[in-house]
C-alpha cells in the first residue's frame, strides 16, 4: 500500500534514511514515555495522555514492509525502557507496551484494509481514520485494564478506560501528521493565518495557565473552525498537535484548570485525566472533518468554475458551430461567436429577446406539425427532446436576406429539481453540403433514369434480335431444305453451271443460318434464359461433332486439320450441344483467318481439374494490345477490318458466354503474323471409361 506522501518525501527510501527513521522513533517514543509517566498519579499507574503510541502509529503506517516489525519492535523495547526506568515492574511495563504497540499495528490494519490508502482526503478517509483510532484504542484499553487485573494495579475498569480514552486522544492528534492530505491554495493569506495561529497558540497558554474552570478549555475549539475553512488541512493538524503538547505539558507543570481538578471534584485520577483527553478528542473530532469538507468544497468549486471557463471558453472559440441557450420559454440567453457568423446578428440584439422572431413563421409551423407541438420555438423544443427526435434541418434568413440552411441539434437543460430550465440549441451551417446533396441527388436521378432508358433499350434490342433470327429461320431453312432439292436433281437435271450456283446459294444460306443461331444464342445468354442441359458427354464425340459440321466450309480450302484426343474416353458433364456450338465458333474463326497452305490443330487432353481443350491455328494472329477486347461483343480485330474479312464479332463473345456457364475459363496467347491459340477449361471430369 502506498503511505503518507508527505512524510516519504522527508524519510526517503534509501537504508540510511530508514535507519535514521529508526533512531528518530526511538527517541520520540522514550522522550514522549518519560515525561508522561513522570507525571503519573501512584495511585493509578496509567499514563493519562500516551503520545507514544501516536508515534509508533505513524511510524508504522509510512514505514515499507521490510522495516514494519523493527519498528514495532523498537517502539516496544524504548516504551519497556521508559517504564522500567520510571519504576514500573517488569510485568506492567510489558504488558501496557505489549497492549500499545499492538493497538499501533491494529490502526493501520483498519486504515489500509479500509480505505486502501493512508490519507485524508475525503469526508469517507475521515470516518476510516476514526473508525480505526477507536477500535486501536479499544484493544489498548483492553489489554491496559487485563494487567490491571492480572498485576492487582488500581481498578481494572478504570484502568481500560483511562487507556481507551489516552490512546484515542493520541491517534486522533498524531496521526493525521503522517496521512497524505489534499493541497490545494487555502482562503487566507499567509500573514493571515499566521496571526491566527499566534492567537491559538496563545489563547491555548492563556486558558491553561490563568482558567480555573475546566470547561473554559473548551474556548479553543471555535478556533479551529476558523483553521479548517480558512488555512490548510496540513497546517491544521499541525496546529492540533501544538495545541495537544502545550495543553499536556501545563497540566503536567500543576498548572491550568485540569490539574487540580481530581481534588476540586473528588474523581479517580484516571476520570481527571479524561478531561484532558476528551478535549483533545473533541478538537480532532472538530477540526478534521471540517477542513477536509471545506477543502474539498473549496477543490470541487474550483474545479467547477474550470469546467465553466473551459466550457466558456471552447463555446467562445467555436466560430464554426452555432451556440444559442434559451430559457424554457424561449428567450436567448447565451449567443456565441459561431452563431453571430453564422446568422448574421449581433449578441446584444439577440440575447433577451425571443428566438422566434428570427425564425420564419413557415419553419416553426413545419417543424411543429411534424412534432405534434406547438409552433414555438420552446414548444418545438421541449416536444423534441420528448420524443428525441433532436436532429433537424433548419432554414434561416440571415439580417442581409440570404437563406441559410442549418442542422440543429435540441437539448435540454435540466436544473437543480430535475426539471428543465432551458434548452440548448448547437446547429452548423450546411447550406453548401445540402445543395451539393441535392445537385447529386438530381444527378443519381437522371443517371437511373437514363440506366433504365439503356435496359430498356437493350431489352428492345433483345427483344428484336429474338423476333428477327425466329423469323429469319424459318425462310433459310426452306431455302437450304429447296437447294438441296434442286441439288439432287428432283426437279430436273441441272448442268454443271447450274450445280455451281445451287451450292453457292447453299453455302451462304448455311452462313446466314449459323449468324441467325449466334444471334438466338446471344439474346438467350443476355436475357439470362441460356439453360445448360448438363448430361455425362464424351468430349471426343463434341470435337468430332464441330470438324463434322465445318467439313463443307473446309471442303473449299487447302488447309491441314489434326486432331489429338486421347484414346479412350473422356466423359464429363457438360451440354454436349452449346459446348460443340461453341468449339465450333472456335475452328470457324481459325479457319477464317487462316490463309490457305496454313494447319489447324485441335487438342483434347485430360488435367488433374478437368479436361482441357485447345485449339491452334497458324493464321493471322491477333495484336497483344487488343487481347482484352476480344470477348466483347461485336469486336473485330484490326488485323481482320484491314483485310476486309467478313463477320460479325459476335463468336468469341458467345464462346466465352458459354464456357462460363459451365464454369469454365478460356485464354488466349496470339501474336500479330504469328497465329492464335484458344484454351478452354472445364471442370468436374465425371470419370474415364473403359
Amino acid at each position: 500500500m502506498r503511505a503518507a506522501q508527505g512524510w516519504r518525501l522527508r524519510a526517503g527510501h534509501v537504508p540510511g534514511h530508514r535507519a535514521f527513521r529508526v533512531v528518530l522513533l526511538q527517541l520520540s517514543v522514550f522522550a514522549a514515555a518519560w515525561l508522561v509517566l513522570g507525571d503519573v498519579d501512584a495511585s493509578s499507574r496509567v499514563p493519562a495522555v500516551w503520545p507514544a503510541v501516536g508515534l509508533i502509529a505513524g511510524f508504522h503506517l509510512t514505514s515499507s514492509r521490510v522495516w514494519r516489525p523493527r519498528l514495532l519492535a523498537a517502539g516496544f523495547a524504548v516504551m519497556v525502557v521508559a517504564y522500567l526506568l520510571r519504576g514500573y515492574p517488569l510485568a506492567i511495563a510489558t504488558g501496557f507496551s505489549a497492549s500499545s504497540v499492538v493497538a499501533a499495528h491494529v490502526v493501520r490494519q483498519l486504515l489500509i484494509r479500509s480505505s486502501g490508502r493512508a490519507a485524508l482526503l475525503d469526508k469517507g478517509d475521515v470516518s476510516t481514520m476514526i473508525g480505526s483510532t477507536a477500535m486501536g484504542a479499544a484493544v489498548a484499553g483492553l489489554g491496559y485494564g487485563a494487567v490491571c487485573a492480572v498485576t492487582g494495579t488500581g481498578n481494572p475498569l478504570l484502568g481500560a478506560l483511562a487507556a481507551f480514552g489516552s490512546h484515542t486522544a493520541s491517534l486522533m492528534v498524531l496521526l493525521p501528521l503522517f496521512l497524505r492530505t489534499p493541497r490545494f491554495q487555502p482562503l487566507a493569506g499567509q500573514r493571515e493565518r499566521l496571526v491566527q495561529s499566534v492567537i491559538l497558540l496563545a489563547t491555548t497558554v492563556v486558558v491553561f495557565v490563568v482558567a480555573d474552570a475546566p470547561p473554559i478549555i473548551f474556548v479553543v475549539m471555535p478556533m479551529f473552525a476558523w483553521l479548517a475553512f480558512r488555512g490548510t488541512l496540513r497546517e491544521a493538524t499541525l496546529l492540533l498537535t501544538a495545541v495537544g503538547v502545550i495543553g499536556s505539558g501545563l497540566t503536567a507543570a500543576h498548572l491550568g484548570p485540569i490539574w487540580d481538578i481530581r481534588a476540586r471534584y473528588d474523581l479517580s485520577p484516571e476520570l481527571a485525566a479524561g478531561v484532558l483527553q476528551l478535549f483533545l478528542i473533541d478538537s480532532g473530532l472538530i477540526l478534521l472533518p471540517l477542513a477536509v469538507m471545506a477543502t474539498q468544497q473549496r477543490m470541487s468549486a474550483a474545479s467547477a468554475a474550470r469546467e465553466r471557463e473551459t466550457r466558456e471558453r471552447l463555446v467562445a472559440q467555436a466560430t464554426g458551430t452555432a451556440v444559442v441557450t434559451t430559457d424554457r420559454d424561449g428567450r436567448v440567453v447565451l449567443f456565441n461567436p459561431g452563431a453571430e457568423t453564422m446568422l448574421g446578428r449581433r449578441p446584444e440584439a439577440v440575447v433577451g429577446s425571443l428566438l422566434d422572431a428570427y425564425l420564419s413563421p413557415d419553419e416553426l409551423r413545419r417543424h411543429a406539425s411534424d412534432l405534434s407541438a406547438e409552433p414555438t420555438f420552446a414548444g418545438i423544443c421541449r416536444a423534441s427532446v420528448g420524443l428525441g427526435d433532436t436532429h433537424r434541418l433548419w432554414s434561416f434568413r440571415r439580417s442581409d436576406g440570404e437563406e441559410r440552411s442549418v442542422r440543429m441539434t435540441l437539448s435540454a437543460i435540466p436544473d437543480e429539481d430535475g426539471g428543465v430550465s432551458g434548452f440548448l440549441a448547437t446547429a452548423e451551417d450546411v447550406t453548401e453540403r445540402e445543395a451539393a446533396h441535392e445537385a447529386l441527388m438530381m444527378s443519381l436521378q437522371h443517371e437511373r433514369e437514363a440506366a433504365e432508358r439503356l435496359r430498356e433499350t437493350d431489352r428492345v434490342k433483345a427483344d428484336f434480335l429474338a423476333t428477327v433470327s425466329h423469323e429469319l429461320r424459318t425462310p433459310i431453312t426452306n431455302i437450304i431444305g429447296y437447294t438441296e432439292v434442286l441439288d439432287d436433281g428432283v426437279a430436273g437435271e441441272l448442268t454443271t453451271r447450274q450445280h455451281d450456283i445451287i451450292g453457292r446459294v447453299e453455302r451462304n444460306s448455311r452462313r446466314l443460318l449459323l449468324l441467325v443461331e449466334d444471334l438466338l444464342t446471344l439474346s438467350q445468354i443476355e436475357s439470362s434464359d441460356l439453360q445448360l442441359k448438363l448430361v455425362p458427354t464424351d468430349l471426343r464425340r463434341t470435337v468430332s461433332g464441330a470438324l463434322e459440321s465445318l467439313a463443307p466450309v473446309l471442303a473449299s480450302r487447302s488447309l491441314e486439320i489434326s486432331t489429338v484426343v486421347p484414346e479412350g474416353p473422356l466423359v464429363s458433364h457438360v451440354d454436349p450441344v452449346q459446348l460443340e456450338r461453341a468449339l465450333l465458333n472456335l475452328l470457324t474463326n481459325a479457319v477464317k483467318f487462316t490463309p490457305d497452305g496454313g494447319s489447324i490443330e485441335v487438342r483434347l487432353a485430360h488435367t488433374t481439374s478437368g479436361s482441357e481443350i485447345v485449339v491452334h491455328d497458324t493464321g493471322m494472329g491477333i495484336p497483344e494490345a487488343e487481347h482484352g477486347q476480344l470477348f466483347r461483343r461485336f469486336f473485330r480485330s484490326s488485323t481482320v477490318t484491314e483485310q476486309a474479312i467478313q463477320g460479325t464479332g459476335l463468336g468469341l463473345s458467345i464462346v466465352h458466354a458459354i464456357v462460363a456457364q459451365h464454369q469454365g475459363d478460356i485464354e488466349v496467347a496470339s501474336a500479330q503474323g504469328r497465329g492464335s491459340t484458344f484454351t478452354v477449361r472445364l471442370p468436374h471430369v465425371v470419370g474415364e471409361q473403359a
